[in-house]
């Protein structure tokens, strides 16, 4: 894995976003990714010890695409490596806002230790967050964001600081004007929301949005969409996405259609690397401007609540740094001969990768 690494300028712009904030060591994540950074609140939370081995739920909002396949073989990976401290229970919410809340609900009742959840919602699931922690249960979402702070601790990356620099970086390759199309995850998720709220605070006068479409993180419901605004609209100068595979479809419509290709935004999806990696030289204005989302954030959450069940005090939002990816710097990142569902910010070996997804 490539070292991770971020200069002081982008780590004040993520810290100014939480506020007050204090790094944590690094030796405490060593392992899960060489200098990682990860940045926590002044604000802290205290767990409660509790002995004997431990049963962790983790409400997984959905599994549909290969980023949460990643996410959730890191954290069984990490489990395993610890299965004489914990043991961990997995639900899995099928993209339905209220089966997560009822898993969640099924987690309180089987009186687990600590709950971790990538939320589908981050409003529908803070009835059954306080639930847990009227209940003593620690509680840790990660990945998306939830609404309030009825939670014992939360890690991910900022998804309002990350779309701020995608706007700005789409805002550069564009000259600071130009007509573009847009691509969120799933309708009403809160990191979509956030990235998008980020990049529109920081987007040029001259940036003109045509559409903006859920495109659910998949890609080939992406390049559906595409087609579609490529028939609507005759000029199109730019692509943003908060998703790699989102961004990927809309390229390859691009391609299909016989159209230039243009600048796109997006994340760390190895499927849209290669697309940049075998279509820049024959497009000149194809451009990339993209930031990871690591997918071994569960195995940050999983640590964080043992941390919690030991009865330590930990800060209660600790944001991840993730690296930035462009024209510059992609072969550093690019797998060719691994496939392009693969997320490159990971801890997973190309082994493993490679058997994953044969």
């Amino acid at each position: 894995m490539k070292t991770m690494t971020m200069d002081r300028r982008r780590l004040l712009q993520f810290a100014t976003a939480l506020g007050a904030t204090a790094l944590l060591p690094r030796s405490a994540f060593a392992d899960i990714i060489s200098e990682a950074t990860i940045t926590g609140s002044a604000e802290t939370t205290t767990g409660v010890a509790k002995s004997g081995k431990l049963r962790i739920g983790f409400s997984n909002g959905f599994s549909g695409n290969t980023w949460r396949t990643m996410a959730l073989a890191q954290m069984k990976n990490e489990a395993a490596a610890n299965a004489d401290a914990y043991e961990l229970i997995i639900v899995d919410g099928q993209g339905d806002v209220a089966k997560q809340v009822g898993d969640l609900d099924d987690l309180i009742a089987q009186q687990v230790d600590a709950i971790l959840v990538i939320p589908n919602s981050g409003t529908a699931v803070v009835p059954a967050l306080r639930k847990a922690e009227r209940q003593g249960i620690m509680t840790v979402p990660f990945n998306l964001p939830v609404e309030g702070d009825t939670y014992s601790a939360f890690t991910g990356t900022d998804p309002k600081a990350k779309g701020a620099i995608l706007g700005a970086r789409l805002n550069d390759m564009l000259g600071g004007k130009g007509k573009i199309v847009a691509f969120g995850g799933l309708p009403g998720n809160s990191y979509s929301a956030g990235v998008w709220e980020g990049a529109i605070s920081v987007f040029a006068p001259g940036i003109e949005v045509l559409a903006q479409k859920d495109g659910y993180w998949e890609e080939d419901r992406a390049k559906i969409i595409m087609a579609d605004l490529l028939a609507a609209y005759p000029q199109i100068d730019g692509i943003f996405s908060d998703g790699g595979q989102m961004a990927a479809g809309a390229v390859k419509a691009m391609l299909d259609a016989g159209r230039e290709l243009v600048p796109v935004t997006g994340d760390d999806y190895n499927g849209l690397l290669k697309l940049y990696e075998s279509n820049k030289d024959d497009h000149p204005k194809f451009n990339i401007a993209l930031v990871s989302e690591p997918s071994w954030e569960g195995v940050v959450a999983i640590r964080i609540a043992q941390r919690l069940l030991a009865g330590e005090t930990v800060p209660k939002m600790q944001i991840i740094s993730p690296t930035e990816i462009n024209a510059d710097n992609y072969k550093d990142y690019i797998k060719p001969d691994l496939p392009d569902g693969v997320f490159v910010d990971t801890t997973l070996t190309d082994d493993e990768l490679k058997a994953m997804f044969s």
